[in-house]
């Protein structure tokens, strides 16, 4: 029988197949936490202007980020039998994952199976987890009923039709939805008047975020920008890289 493990970033994908080397390992290189959910058209827009300039964007597709689980639900109807892992933690972008993984995969005929992996160090995240860790998981794999699919994938719908931009998981871990600008209090609280590396400011702003709720330095920076853009802070050079422009209060 087939196998397949199913995440949202890299990292857990990598340690994936560390872990399962046998098995397929799907990764949506996508955070269901952010941006517009009904048009990939749309969200693919968003993600650019996120990704503008930054020296290292993420993986992401350039048209469609959809696309992949079209891909992924033609492979899987050429399959007679397969098993899919669905991992998910308790952050937003991790719950919002396992939501559009049961929409994409509603009509699958295939077993679907959820693995959540706890927090480690205080931050929940499977990519906190070592592929050792990630193995003693899927033990506890819980099997994903067709009523509780087809609840989610309605779920992940309804989710969608949301104007908010931001999902995060509260500290019990029920989603909230809020505006992009949820978390600028952590960027403007690591500037000062006095000139600093825009990398260091990103950097604490990551280190002090919601253990729950992790932030991506590109989404920061593109958050930092808006603050140039506005007013609030300057930057030397906006055209340089994060890691070699500084920026100040006015």
């Amino acid at each position: 029988m087939h196998e397949f493990h199913l995440t949202d970033n890299a990292s857990t994908a990598g340690s994936l197949r560390v872990a399962f080397p046998h098995a397929r390992v799907f990764c949506a290189h996508d955070d269901y936490s952010l941006g517009p959910l009904r048009d990939g058209n749309k969200r693919a827009e968003f993600w650019r202007g996120i990704d503008h300039g930054y020296a290292e964007p993420e993986e992401r597709p350039a048209t469609d980020p959809f696309q992949c689980w079209r891909d992924l639900q033609t492979e899987l109807s050429t399959l007679e039998s397969c098993k899919l892992f669905i991992w998910h933690s308790g952050s937003g972008a991790e719950y919002m994952f396992l939501r559009v993984a049961c929409h994409w995969l509603a009509n699958t005929v295939h077993p679907l199976f959820a693995v959540e992996a706890p927090p480690r160090r205080g931050r929940y995240a499977t990519a906190e987890w070592p592929p050792s860790g990630l193995k003693r998981f899927v033990r506890d794999a819980v099997s994903i009923a067709a009523t509780q699919r087809q609840t989610w994938a309605c779920e992940c719908e309804a989710i969608a039709q949301r104007p908010e931009l931001l999902r995060i998981c509260d500290a019990h871990g029920k989603l909230l939805f809020r505006d992009l600008s949820e978390h600028d209090h952590l960027l403007l609280a690591a500037c000062t008047r006095q000139w600093q590396l825009a990398g260091i400011v990103v950097g604490q702003a990551m280190a002090n975020a919601d253990p729950r709720n992790s932030l991506g330095d590109a989404f920061l920076r593109y958050r930092l920008l808006h603050f140039v853009d506005t007013g609030l802070l300057e930057v030397d050079d906006a055209r340089c890289e994060l890691q070699t422009c500084y920026v100040r209060l006015i």
